[in-house]
């Protein structure tokens, strides 16, 4: 194999046997192995699966699991030679694999090597008995241009073999640390360059040279293992020929705790460090890869650990050109643990989950393409070799245990090939090429999955495609059709533009069958209505047509909208149109077929009624479309036909008389059948028609001025009501304002008549605002100078147009009215108060005046905000005010209930004013105004009672000071609930003998127990009234009725006497805690640094002033009692005090003689009993 773009394509055949000759039969003994059989043969080359005897039934339950992406094959050929090898010269079990452009070379547990080439024929075998006791082969390296093979033992041992003959050519017994078993061995880019790792972590380079003829190498350690155990490493291999990299060598390794890039040409560097996850059973995985970012390419690592994955990039440094660093791109959290992780071409990873299931992973979108099973595989480890279990196991716990499940040298990947070495097969994943996935999924039977690629990538691919529809439609003839397959038909069809096939050979092969014929259709319709199909045969196009006829009107007409014209019958479908009212397809063929413009207005409009909305906003949509220049109901009118069709449309709207008018016909009826369907919507289109350039200069003002005649002329009573007159006078108006309309003075007399006359019909709000606005336009554009002002203020205030009556006041500076036509206007009667803030303290205009003369107005509008302003603005005026509602009493009400609510405090005459309409109007709310009003309280009495609002009467007579006389008020009146509320408030104001009089007098009366129990009654009493007299007044009561009293009262005694107990027991408990603390705090002894006293300096022996006492600190100062009767304190120790130390405030006194001991005996415990 040439170049890296033909990697290892192996296919199982007859020539992959094993060949007897490269073997010496003497020295292994290998018997004759039988040839296979032609079965055997036909099912290796045409399975997609080949396996060996033991495990071809579990492989082949593989198949339904997978997809497209991946092919998996058995190296039919390396497997039986390598079960022949183990079972007849004792080669043992295969240990580790690798592969280069060329060969295939696996190592096994009893040192042999076996190369295969790529056809998979044995090249040769490498064993030397004087390296049988090396062990395993435990890593394999083929260099760059596949001429030498690097051999490593499971005991430390390092060979270098010669691929063309199997020759060892270069014997290593030594060039790692001894005792350790090799674990990895890895050539650079260059030749004479390799690396080797050890199961102690440490990372060595192997530099070869040749000189005079002899051989030699050199072994140098580039990382220890003590600064951490080197689990896996990569150099970068493939990008030696991009230009910045061409003089770097670059190594990725990762060590159990981080993930390290260094360089090793042109000088040894650290490039990238990061640290890993800290998982303690998997190991860290690393992988390079050339990947294409824009127009160039550049080296990406993959490594992560456990469910970790990241992607780091190699690029050139931003300012020098020759140094290189790493950036990282993404990282990746996975639902599973990774234990191998490999490339597969530039956009696709394979990993390798625990649970052996391989997964295919897109790298840019992470997506997850494919999974395979490997479970059955048998997939080999190498936990021994990392454990070296050959050498002592001389490795670290954590390194043994991360490597129990170490696969690095079961797979080996190049380019988009993955070899997976199993215990008694080898495998071969590979990734299929479009045009194989293709064949796949046909031979498969998976046709909707295979027409969908074809769809998504098989523009540029005609032979395939045509190919794989030819294939399905066989296929159609043969089986039965299913809707998802003849879905993934009918859209690469319609993707790949194949027409001729979609309308002939698929419509043929599913003619047969009416349920695939009609979602035939539905597809069909789908991809026309999405805009993806603009055409198809006209047999299939009238079928459709006829199709849908019966099913949907509605998609009917989206799919004449948008099919190409070419494809229809047109008689089909304007006839169908016509029939099933489908103006928008009708109007579109008519227009994009015999470029006809009038044609709709003229065969619909005599249709048109008022309450038919669907045609009559289509004419307005299509009239207004015309008029613009653009197409309906999308689209461009071509632009040399534009000028005819606005002329057609404008003229077939100013025809006198219709085609098929009668004698009684009135003119114009294309254009009165419009302003009566909607007079608005049309005056818009006409004028957004003005707006065009065929209206604009002499000629178009001219049109303009004829079109509103005739408006004027179609226009009139009774045919049309006011509104919509007033709708035309102001559509003039706007005109004649803007200067786009000259029209003479009877004309402009006929508008103003229009505007100003009293309408004997109501108008709309809208209609109504219209006009005033229109009316306010002419005035401030002075088109009504002829008429005078009064003339003007009569009509508007007879019109009711205050706005127009508002405008005149102003312009004449007449401002006394102003505020009655806010009023008066039903629209704008909330914005009087706004214009009474605004202009308050304008005095010209007299607000205040205005405001008290419409005071009872302003109520009526909004009592709320009017009370707000007579808050703030007119305080002093209230009573006078409230004078003028009087006579009105919801007025008075609302009035008076504002300003009581914005907290202003009413004189006594309004606040029992206020109090008399609430006892007539809201007597709820008596009770809570008596407690915060003004009114005096006989007043107030009188007006309770009058209107016998009783509750309110018993709190006047409790702010009164008449307790009794209140509660026998609510007594009488059976308000016992509020009865209980005075007794409880009048427990907190009065004496206790009144509190006790006030419940006396309810529970002794009759009524008391009418609306309240007794029970309830004495539960409420029970704190005011001694119990002796609550026992007295219940002498006949039922056990029942005093049961919760008792209760209450034992309860309540229970819980006192534990209260006091618990009291003295924590009381004697603190003064235990105190004595005992203080007994062991003057128990200790103290150490005396000095028996002389601190003061006087004289010895403590010695009586000063017949005072034979001494003082001793817990500093251990002492001191004569008398000296310290002469310093300043007596409660801390002088000396500490000069010295500024801690002072201490523990004090022993002591006697020369026992006989005065009892007089100063433990001083700090006086007074605690």
């Amino acid at each position: 194999m040439a170049s890296e773009s033909e990697e290892i394509l192996i296919e199982d055949s007859d020539d992959s046997l094993l060949d007897i000759k490269e073997l010496n039969d003497l020295e292994f003994d290998i018997p004759h192995v039988a040839a296979p059989s032609l079965e055997s043969v036909l099912w290796d080359m045409e399975s997609e699966e080949g396996s060996d005897s033991a495990s071809l039934q579990s492989f082949q339950s593989m198949t339904t699991k997978f997809r497209s992406m991946l092919c998996h094959r058995i190296l039919q050929g390396v497997s039986t030679q390598l079960t022949s090898a183990g079972e007849r010269v004792g080669a043992g079990l295969p240990t580790v694999i690798t592969n280069s452009l060329k060969y295939v070379a696996i190592g096994t547990s009893h040192g042999y090597v076996l190369n295969f080439d790529s056809e998979q024929n044995l090249c040769w075998c490498c064993y030397d008995p004087n390296f049988s006791d090396q062990g395993a082969v435990s890593a394999l390296a083929f260099n760059l241009d596949s001429t030498r093979l690097l051999i490593g033992y499971e005991r430390g041992f390092i060979s270098m073999v010669d691929t063309a003959t199997g020759d060892v050519i270069r014997k290593m017994p030594d060039a790692h640390a001894p005792q350790t078993a090799v674990l990895h061995l890895r050539f650079t880019f260059l030749n004479n360059l390799a690396l080797c790792g050890d199961s102690s972590g440490c990372v060595f380079s192997l530099s070869f040279n040749r000189r005079l003829g002899v051989r030699s190498w050199d072994s140098k350690c580039l990382f220890s293992g003590a600064r951490g155990e080197v689990c896996v490493f990569e150099p970068l291999v493939q990008g030696h020929d991009i230009h910045f990299l061409s003089r770097h060598i670059l190594v990725a390794m990762a060590t159990l705790s981080k993930v390290i890039v260094i360089s090793i040409r042109p000088r040894l560097k650290v490039l990238f460090s990061q640290p890993l996850p800290r998982v303690s059973t998997s190991l860290p995985l690393i992988s390079w890869q050339l990947v294409s970012v824009g127009r160039t390419f550049q080296p990406v690592l993959a490594w992560g650990r456990s469910s970790e994955l990241n992607y780091t990039r190699v690029v050139l440094h931003a300012t020098n050109n020759n140094r290189v660093r790493l950036l990282p791109l993404r990282t990746v959290q996975l639902n599973y643990t990774l234990t191998a992780m490999h490339w597969l071409g530039t956009r696709h990873l394979a990993l390798l989950d625990i649970n052996e299931n391989l997964r295919l992973v897109e790298v840019r979108t992470q997506t997850e393409l494919e999974i395979l099973e490997l479970g059955n595989a048998g997939l080999v480890y190498s936990s021994a070799h990392f454990k070296a279990l050959a050498v002592g196991g001389g490795v670290s716990e954590a390194f043994a245990l991360a490597g129990e499940r170490a696969c690095y040298n079961s797979l080996s990947s190049r380019g988009d090939q993955l070899l997976v070495l199993g215990t008694k097969a080898v495998h071969l994943i590979k990734l299929r090429t479009w045009p194989e996935r293709l064949l796949y999924l046909s031979e498969q039977g998976r046709w909707a999955e295979a027409l969908n690629l074809a769809a998504e990538e098989g523009m540029n691919r005609e032979i395939f495609t045509s190919t794989l529809l030819k294939k399905y439609l066989e296929n159609l003839n043969q089986n039965t059709v299913d809707k998802d397959s003849l879905t993934a038909a009918v859209n690469c069809c319609v993707k790949l533009n194949k027409t001729d096939i979609l309308c002939n050979e698929l419509l043929e092969a599913v003619s047969s069958d009416q349920s695939n014929q009609d979602w035939y259709y539905t597809l069909l319709t789908d991809h026309i209505n999405n805009g993806l199909l603009r055409t198809t045969s006209p047999a299939v196009a009238q079928t459709l047509v006829s199709y849908l006829e019966k099913k949907d009107s509605q998609a009917l007409e989206n799919v004449l909208l948008s099919l190409d014209i070419t494809c229809l019958d047109l008689h089909q479908a304007l006839s169908i149109c016509k029939k099933r009212k489908l103006y928008d397809a009708w109007i579109h063929i008519t227009t994009k077929t015999i470029g006809d413009y009038a044609s709709p207005l003229t065969e619909f409009l005599c249709e048109l009624t008022s309450d038919n909305h669907r045609l009559g906003n289509t004419i307005l949509v299509y009239v207004s479309s015309c008029l613009a220049g653009l197409g309906y109901p999308s689209g461009q009118i071509p632009e040399k036909d534009v000028p005819r069709a606005k002329h057609e449309v404008l003229r077939c709207l100013e025809t006198a008389h219709s085609i098929k008018g009668t004698e009684d016909e009135q003119s114009y009826p294309y254009m009165r059948a419009l302003l009566k369907f909607s007079i608005r919507e049309f005056l818009n289109v006409v004028g957004l028609a003005f707006t065009e350039v065929e209206f604009s200069g002499e000629m178009g003002l001219l049109q303009r001025q004829r079109l509103v005649q005739i408006l004027m002329q179609i226009v009139r009573p009774p045919e049309f009501s006011a509104g919509q007159i007033i709708n035309l006078a102001c559509f003039i108006t706007r005109l004649v304002t803007s200067n786009n309309l000259n029209i003479d003075e009877g004309m402009l007399d006929v508008v103003v008549r229009s505007l100003t006359d009293v309408m004997d019909q109501p108008l709309s709000l809208r209609d109504h605002g219209e006009r005033e606005q229109a009316w306010l336009d002419l005035l401030n554009a002075g088109k009504l100078r002829h008429l005078s002002s009064d003339d003007l203020l009569k009509l508007a205030l007879d019109s009711r147009c205050y706005r127009v009556a508002e405008y005149l006041y102003e312009a004449h500076n007449d401002y006394s009215n102003v505020l009655t036509c806010y009023l008066r206007d039903p629209v704008r009667k909330s914005d009087v108060f706004n214009y009474i803030l605004n202009y308050i303290s304008d005095k010209e205009r007299c607000v205040e005046q205005q405001f008290l003369v419409n005071f009872k107005d302003l109520v009526a509008a909004d009592s709320k905000k009017t009370s707000e302003i007579v808050v703030e603005h007119f305080p002093e005026l209230v009573v006078q005010l409230s004078r003028i509602v009087e006579g009105t009493p919801d007025l008075h009400h609302s009035f008076l209930k504002g300003i009581v609510s914005s907290d202003m405090k009413l004189p006594p005459e309004l606040a029992e004013a206020y109090l008399e309409l609430l006892c007539i109007k809201d007597r709820k709310e008596v009770c809570g105004y008596v407690q915060v009003s003004s009114c005096r309280v006989e007043e107030a009495l009188k007006i309770t009672r009058k209107y016998e609002v009783h509750p309110a009467t018993a709190l006047l007579l409790e702010q009164g000071g008449e307790w009794m006389e209140a509660l026998e008020l609510l007594l009488q009146h059976d308000m016992v609930d509020d009865g209980v509320s005075l007794c409880i408030r009048g427990a907190e104001h009065l004496d206790s003998d009144g509190a006790q009089k006030l419940w006396l007098m309810l529970l002794q009366h009759h009524k008391s127990t009418k609306t309240m129990s007794l029970r309830q009654l004495l539960h409420a009493a029970a704190p005011h009234v001694p119990p002796a007299q609550l026992l007295n007044l219940v002498s006949d009561a039922s056990f029942g009725d005093v049961k919760l009293l008792l209760q209450g009262m034992l309860i309540d005694y229970v819980h006192d006497v534990q209260v006091f107990s618990t009291t003295l027991r924590l009381l004697s408990k603190d003064l235990h805690h105190e004595l005992a603390k203080s007994l062991c705090l003057h128990g200790r002894g103290v150490s005396v640094s000095c028996v002389s006293c601190r003061l006087c300096h004289k010895p403590l022996s010695k009586d000063i002033g017949n005072e034979q006492s001494i003082a001793v600190w817990g500093c251990g100062h002492c001191f004569h009692v008398a000296c310290l009767k002469m310093t300043e304190t007596e409660t801390a120790c002088p000396q500490c005090r000069m010295t500024a130390s801690q002072i201490p405030t523990r004090k022993i006194f002591g006697k020369k003689h026992a006989s005065e001991a009892k007089t100063h005996a433990r001083p700090d415990l006086e007074g605690h009993f």
